[in-house]
């Protein structure tokens, strides 16, 4: 703990708009010495609060000039980060960034880490673990559907689900502390179970619902991975080809081609998809089609969607056993059907697709859209859903331990007050690492790390 607040100590700075090239450049300063960094810098101490000045920035010690742009200044707490922060709003040149940078490091500042204004807008309690997260995921996003899912982390919307878990379990376990240090207390003599059971009860289902939301999360946040699966020469790669809508993938007339997996995502109708092209499903013949087809085995298991690609001419092949939903599609409709295709009612009912010639494709991808939305769906009165594996973990971590103390506290049990504070105490303390009062620095700085240098 002395070693991170001796960190937080220190102003840092850094380009908080990406890198390269741009009309407008963002630099960001926070930290104690902000202010008197930015002082020096333009030569002036009026700053208030909130309000952008146009200055000439200069080299305090040189004079030489650096740009001119905006100044702001954010005053603590009501900054992003919970201490003084200025923002220069600059040309986007490289050099001129890099100078500006330099003369406030030269000034006391230090390079930020990554992550690092976040992290301490999370020590300074501006947001918490599970919005700190959504920012991540904000960033992140390729599509409108995963972009609507991350603000509603950003937004807190996880964040009050779980204290609407915590605060009923913090008040019971405070209610049964107390029995147990003032047992002697004529009014704490007498237990009844029964109504600290339903609500322990009430609490662990709905635990139990909030981690049963994970794929859905997962699909709102990640996309969904579509896996294109079938025998050699049906037409996979052509049709992978068409759903995207540019050649990615090699297409030859002779069978096994692909050999590996192939992965291209795409944002149809704002949803996030991830195609995945993969080996044709034989007996193979030589070791790299054995790899290709175990790998493609691999991703059928691991789908969200698997698409079912038979060339209707041919012999219709058995699809390989998968936990997700599948799409039968019958390609190169425009040639003729093989009598099992013709007599098999599965298939006559499955899409019928031309990829060489683009007939259906659309009605296709259409209904991968949709089939994706519906895995995306929590139902109706769930407000969020979560999105990382270490959320359902804890969740699941609390739901035990509320559990185990419903047991303690059965009818027919002998009532053991104390083992039921502790079994409390591990659900609190569960939920907690999710928000971020008692996350590991380990988890923590795993999260951090996949932020960029100015966030």
């Amino acid at each position: 703990m002395a070693a991170e607040l001796s960190a937080q100590a220190h102003t840092i700075v850094a380009l908080a708009s990406a890198s390269g090239i741009a009309g407008v450049a963002v630099v960001r300063l926070s930290g104690s010495e902000a202010v008197a960094i930015a002082s020096a810098l333009c030569a002036s101490t009026n700053m208030p609060h909130g309000q952008m000045q146009l200055r000439r920035l200069r080299e305090p010690l040189t004079n030489a000039p650096i740009d001119t742009g905006y100044v702001v200044y954010f005053g603590a707490p009501r900054s992003y980060t919970g201490e003084d922060v200025i923002e220069f709003h600059v040309h986007g040149s490289p050099a001129g960034v890099d100078r500006l940078i330099a003369a406030c490091c030269a000034g006391g500042a230090r390079i930020a880490d990554r992550g690092e204004f976040t992290q301490r807008a999370l020590g300074n309690g501006k947001l918490d673990l599970a919005q700190a997260e959504g920012l991540l995921d904000v960033l992140h996003a390729q599509a409108e559907h995963q972009h609507r899912a991350a603000l509603a982390h950003l937004d807190g919307r996880l964040s009050r689900a779980i204290d609407l878990l915590r605060q009923p379990l913090l008040r019971v376990t405070a209610e049964i502390e107390a029995r147990i240090d003032f047992a002697a207390e004529p009014h704490l003599a007498q237990f009844d179970r029964g109504p600290i059971r339903s609500l322990l009860l009430d609490i662990a289902e709905r635990t139990q619902a909030l981690a049963a939301t994970a794929q859905a999360g997962r699909v709102r946040l990640r996309g969904a991975r579509v896996v294109l699966a079938g025998a050699p020469n049906a037409g996979k790669s052509t049709l992978l080809n068409a759903l995207v809508g540019h050649d990615r993938a090699i297409v030859d007339p002779r069978p096994g081609t692909t050999r590996d997996t192939l992965e291209v995502a795409t944002a149809p109708e704002g949803v996030l998809v991830t195609w995945i092209d993969t080996a044709g499903l034989r007996l193979a013949t030589d070791s790299v089609e054995v790899q290709g087809t175990a790998r493609a085995l691999g991703e059928v298991l691991h789908a969200d969607l698997v698409l079912w690609i038979i060339d209707q001419g041919a012999l219709p092949s058995a699809l390989p056993a998968t936990p997700a939903p599948v799409v039968r599609v019958r390609n190169k409709s425009d040639g003729p059907e093989h009598p099992n295709v013709r007599t098999d009612p599965q298939w006559q009912q499955s899409l019928a697709v031309c990829a060489l010639n683009g007939d259906n494709i659309d009605e296709l991808r259409r209904l991968v859209v949709a089939l994706v939305r519906s895995l995306g769906s929590i139902g109706q009165g769930a407000k969020v859903a979560i999105a990382r594996q270490r959320h359902a973990d804890g969740l699941q971590r609390a739901e035990q331990a509320v559990r185990a103390a419903l047991a303690q506290l059965d009818p027919l049990a002998e009532l053991a007050l104390e083992l039921v504070a502790a079994d409390l105490r591990d659900a609190i303390f569960a939920l907690d690492e999710l928000t971020g009062p008692m996350t590991p620095d380990d988890v923590l700085a795993a999260i951090f790390s996949e932020f960029c240098i100015g966030k």
